[in-house]
Protein backbone atom coordinates (compact mmCIF):
# COMPACT_ATOMS: atom_id res chain seq x y z
CA UNK A 1 0.00 0.00 0.00
CA UNK A 2 1.72 3.58 -1.32
CA UNK A 3 -0.18 5.77 1.55
CA UNK A 4 0.25 9.90 0.71
CA UNK A 5 -0.03 11.33 4.54
CA UNK A 6 -0.83 14.78 4.18
CA UNK A 7 -1.30 17.06 7.76
CA UNK A 8 -2.59 20.67 7.70
CA UNK A 9 -3.00 21.51 10.58
CA UNK A 10 -1.16 24.84 12.02
CA UNK A 11 -0.29 23.17 15.00
CA UNK A 12 2.69 20.49 15.58
CA UNK A 13 2.26 19.66 19.27
CA UNK A 14 -1.32 18.99 20.59
CA UNK A 15 -3.09 18.40 17.18
CA UNK A 16 -5.69 16.35 17.54
CA UNK A 17 -6.35 15.79 14.00
CA UNK A 18 -2.45 15.07 13.66
CA UNK A 19 -2.79 12.75 16.11
CA UNK A 20 -5.62 10.81 14.63
CA UNK A 21 -3.69 10.84 11.48
CA UNK A 22 -0.82 9.11 13.02
CA UNK A 23 -3.06 6.61 14.97
CA UNK A 24 -4.72 5.68 11.15
CA UNK A 25 -1.43 5.43 9.71
CA UNK A 26 0.27 3.07 12.34
CA UNK A 27 -3.10 0.64 12.06
CA UNK A 28 -2.68 0.32 8.11
CA UNK A 29 0.87 -0.48 8.32
CA UNK A 30 0.24 -3.29 11.03
CA UNK A 31 -2.56 -5.06 8.41
CA UNK A 32 -0.75 -4.01 5.03
CA UNK A 33 2.96 -3.25 4.17
CA UNK A 34 2.89 0.31 3.51
CA UNK A 35 5.12 3.11 2.22
CA UNK A 36 4.42 6.34 3.48
CA UNK A 37 5.03 9.38 1.66
CA UNK A 38 4.27 12.10 4.28
CA UNK A 39 3.90 15.72 3.07
CA UNK A 40 3.30 18.57 6.08
CA UNK A 41 1.48 21.36 3.81
CA UNK A 42 2.45 24.20 5.97
CA UNK A 43 6.24 23.46 4.65
CA UNK A 44 7.52 24.60 1.16
CA UNK A 45 4.22 25.45 -0.44
CA UNK A 46 3.19 28.68 -1.82
CA UNK A 47 0.08 30.71 -3.47
CA UNK A 48 -0.52 31.27 -6.84
CA UNK A 49 0.50 33.89 -9.32
CA UNK A 50 -0.62 34.80 -12.73
CA UNK A 51 3.08 32.88 -13.79
CA UNK A 52 2.29 30.11 -11.97
CA UNK A 53 -0.68 29.61 -14.32
CA UNK A 54 1.01 30.67 -17.26
CA UNK A 55 3.75 27.83 -16.82
CA UNK A 56 0.94 25.48 -15.91
CA UNK A 57 -0.73 25.62 -19.16
CA UNK A 58 2.03 26.21 -20.89
CA UNK A 59 2.98 22.83 -22.55
CA UNK A 60 6.01 21.12 -21.08
CA UNK A 61 8.38 21.17 -23.84
CA UNK A 62 7.72 24.93 -24.91
CA UNK A 63 8.29 26.05 -21.15
CA UNK A 64 11.26 28.22 -20.96
CA UNK A 65 13.44 27.55 -17.42
CA UNK A 66 11.77 29.80 -15.50
CA UNK A 67 8.46 28.32 -16.39
CA UNK A 68 9.97 24.86 -15.56
CA UNK A 69 10.87 26.30 -11.95
CA UNK A 70 7.99 27.80 -11.01
CA UNK A 71 6.04 23.69 -11.46
CA UNK A 72 9.05 21.87 -9.61
CA UNK A 73 7.15 21.89 -6.57
CA UNK A 74 3.35 21.67 -7.90
CA UNK A 75 5.08 18.46 -10.30
CA UNK A 76 6.33 16.72 -7.35
CA UNK A 77 3.12 17.10 -5.55
CA UNK A 78 1.38 15.88 -8.87
CA UNK A 79 3.82 12.77 -8.54
CA UNK A 80 3.15 11.87 -4.94
CA UNK A 81 -0.89 11.91 -5.42
CA UNK A 82 -0.33 9.92 -8.38
CA UNK A 83 2.22 7.70 -6.55
CA UNK A 84 -0.22 6.89 -3.66
CA UNK A 85 -3.01 4.26 -4.02
CA UNK A 86 -3.84 5.86 -0.55
CA UNK A 87 -4.51 8.95 0.15
CA UNK A 88 -4.18 10.12 4.51
CA UNK A 89 -5.39 13.95 5.02
CA UNK A 90 -6.11 15.51 8.09
CA UNK A 91 -7.19 18.95 8.55
CA UNK A 92 -8.78 21.01 11.22
CA UNK A 93 -11.74 23.25 10.65
CA UNK A 94 -10.36 27.24 10.69
CA UNK A 95 -12.91 29.44 10.67
CA UNK A 96 -15.51 27.46 8.96
CA UNK A 97 -12.89 26.33 6.31
CA UNK A 98 -10.18 24.38 5.52
CA UNK A 99 -6.61 25.25 6.31
CA UNK A 100 -5.13 27.98 3.96
CA UNK A 101 -1.90 25.72 3.65
CA UNK A 102 -4.29 22.80 2.34
CA UNK A 103 -5.89 24.69 -0.09
CA UNK A 104 -2.40 25.67 -0.97
CA UNK A 105 -1.67 22.08 -1.82
CA UNK A 106 -5.16 21.64 -3.75
CA UNK A 107 -4.50 24.40 -5.88
CA UNK A 108 -1.04 23.01 -6.91
CA UNK A 109 -2.02 19.49 -7.16
CA UNK A 110 -5.06 20.29 -9.25
CA UNK A 111 -3.17 20.30 -12.54
CA UNK A 112 -4.88 19.73 -16.07
CA UNK A 113 -3.51 16.74 -18.04
CA UNK A 114 -2.12 15.17 -15.23
CA UNK A 115 -4.84 14.76 -12.19
CA UNK A 116 -7.73 16.30 -14.57
CA UNK A 117 -9.09 17.19 -17.79
CA UNK A 118 -11.47 19.47 -18.97
CA UNK A 119 -14.41 17.68 -21.54
CA UNK A 120 -17.77 19.64 -22.66
CA UNK A 121 -19.37 17.24 -19.58
CA UNK A 122 -17.32 19.23 -17.19
CA UNK A 123 -13.82 18.04 -15.21
CA UNK A 124 -13.36 14.28 -15.63
CA UNK A 125 -10.63 13.18 -12.60
CA UNK A 126 -7.58 11.04 -14.12
CA UNK A 127 -6.69 9.77 -10.82
CA UNK A 128 -8.56 6.40 -10.50
CA UNK A 129 -8.68 3.07 -7.94
CA UNK A 130 -7.57 5.13 -4.61
CA UNK A 131 -9.17 5.81 -1.70
CA UNK A 132 -8.96 8.79 0.48
CA UNK A 133 -9.48 9.09 4.33
CA UNK A 134 -10.24 12.25 5.77
CA UNK A 135 -9.67 13.05 9.30
CA UNK A 136 -11.77 16.32 10.46
CA UNK A 137 -11.18 18.25 13.12
CA UNK A 138 -13.38 21.18 14.89
CA UNK A 139 -13.87 23.03 18.39
CA UNK A 140 -17.29 24.38 18.20
CA UNK A 141 -19.48 22.59 14.97
CA UNK A 142 -21.69 19.36 15.10
CA UNK A 143 -20.95 17.06 11.89
CA UNK A 144 -24.79 17.74 11.55
CA UNK A 145 -24.98 21.32 11.22
CA UNK A 146 -25.42 22.61 7.59
CA UNK A 147 -23.22 25.49 7.62
CA UNK A 148 -20.31 22.37 7.81
CA UNK A 149 -19.74 22.25 4.39
CA UNK A 150 -16.02 20.60 4.92
CA UNK A 151 -16.90 17.59 3.70
CA UNK A 152 -18.82 18.50 0.77
CA UNK A 153 -15.74 20.71 0.04
CA UNK A 154 -13.55 18.07 0.15
CA UNK A 155 -15.67 15.32 -1.90
CA UNK A 156 -16.19 17.97 -4.49
CA UNK A 157 -12.47 18.47 -4.52
CA UNK A 158 -10.86 14.79 -4.36
CA UNK A 159 -13.94 13.35 -6.81
CA UNK A 160 -13.47 15.84 -9.37
CA UNK A 161 -9.51 14.31 -9.34
CA UNK A 162 -11.25 10.86 -10.16
CA UNK A 163 -11.22 9.85 -6.08
CA UNK A 164 -14.51 8.22 -5.14
CA UNK A 165 -13.66 5.90 -2.47
CA UNK A 166 -13.59 8.84 0.48
CA UNK A 167 -14.34 7.89 4.00
CA UNK A 168 -14.71 10.98 6.41
CA UNK A 169 -13.38 10.02 10.31
CA UNK A 170 -15.07 13.65 12.48
CA UNK A 171 -14.23 14.63 16.07
CA UNK A 172 -16.19 17.79 16.29
CA UNK A 173 -17.08 19.92 18.98
CA UNK A 174 -13.44 19.27 20.77
CA UNK A 175 -13.96 22.36 22.55
CA UNK A 176 -17.41 21.04 24.25
CA UNK A 177 -16.96 17.01 24.39
CA UNK A 178 -13.26 16.58 23.44
CA UNK A 179 -13.11 13.01 25.22
CA UNK A 180 -16.41 11.67 23.55
CA UNK A 181 -15.78 13.17 20.09
CA UNK A 182 -11.83 11.89 20.09
CA UNK A 183 -13.09 7.89 21.35
CA UNK A 184 -15.44 8.27 18.43
CA UNK A 185 -12.93 9.53 16.02
CA UNK A 186 -10.81 6.53 17.11
CA UNK A 187 -13.69 3.70 17.15
CA UNK A 188 -14.04 4.71 13.74
CA UNK A 189 -10.10 4.55 12.36
CA UNK A 190 -10.34 0.70 14.48
CA UNK A 191 -12.70 -0.37 12.34
CA UNK A 192 -11.35 0.33 9.18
Amino acid sequence: MNILHIDSSARIEGSDSRALGHRLVEQLKQKFECKICYRDVNIGLHLLTPEHMTAFYTPEKERNQKQRNLTIISNQLVAEIMASDTIIITLPMYNYNIPTSLKMWQDLVMREGLTFKSTPNGVEGLLKNKTAYVIVTNGGMAVSNPDNLIEQLMRLFLSAMGVEQISFIHAGELAYKKQQSLSAAKQQIANI
